[in-house]
């Protein structure tokens, strides 16, 4: 069994997955406090499933881009987690995830739009002959980009199995930042 959290996007998103497949699944849409809610919603998971984090081998996570706290709380919750127990962990960004379903709909045209902020967002742009990150700026879009379509990853979750990178050093991760985060008023 493992454990699948997106929480550098707008939505909190969690799912228990059994042989490539989402089982069950909690999300909560445009969620902006996402850190007590993370860990309320996977007791949740995990009872509506009569699951223990024992039964869990493997946590799947986005490291962003996306929001700043959102990005980081997944990364402390797998890595503490993963720290005190045998259960390994698999990373990936929010960029490939997206990229990955937009290739699949057939609809990737070389760039990704992420929603950076409520004023800004980040274009991705990807190597035509690599298909592989190249660049990226922040726009002042607010309101045209990508989001992830939780349906379609439900469906097709085997087909994004390829977008993660399973880590052994644990210590050595870091988060997907595109542009230095903006703390507080500064």
């Amino acid at each position: 069994m493992e454990l699948f959290l997106e929480t550098s996007l707008s939505s909190l998103y969690l799912a228990l997955i059994n042989n490539q497949k989402i089982i069950d699944k909690i999300e909560l849409k445009a969620l902006v406090k996402k850190t007590d809610a993370l860990f309320e919603q996977i007791n949740l998971l995990f009872v509506r499933n009569n699951v223990s984090i024992n039964d869990i081998k493997k946590i799947k996570i986005t490291i962003g881009p996306g929001s700043f706290s959102g990005a980081r709380i997944a990364l402390l919750y797998a890595r503490s987690i993963c720290q005190l127990s045998n259960i390994k962990l698999a990373i990936t960004t929010t960029y490939e995830l997206i990229k990955k379903q937009l290739e699949l709909k057939n609809q990737f045209e070389g760039y990704i739009k992420i929603k950076a902020n409520r004023y800004n967002t980040y274009l991705i742009h990807f190597d035509k002959l690599t298909n592989k990150f190249l660049s990226s700026e922040i726009i002042d879009e607010q309101n045209q980009y990508h989001e992830l379509d939780y349906d379609f990853l439900e469906t097709n979750f085997e087909k994004f199995e390829t977008c993660f990178q399973e880590i052994s050093d644990l210590m050595g991760i870091e988060l997907c930042y595109l542009h230095d985060p903006q703390i507080g008023g500064l």
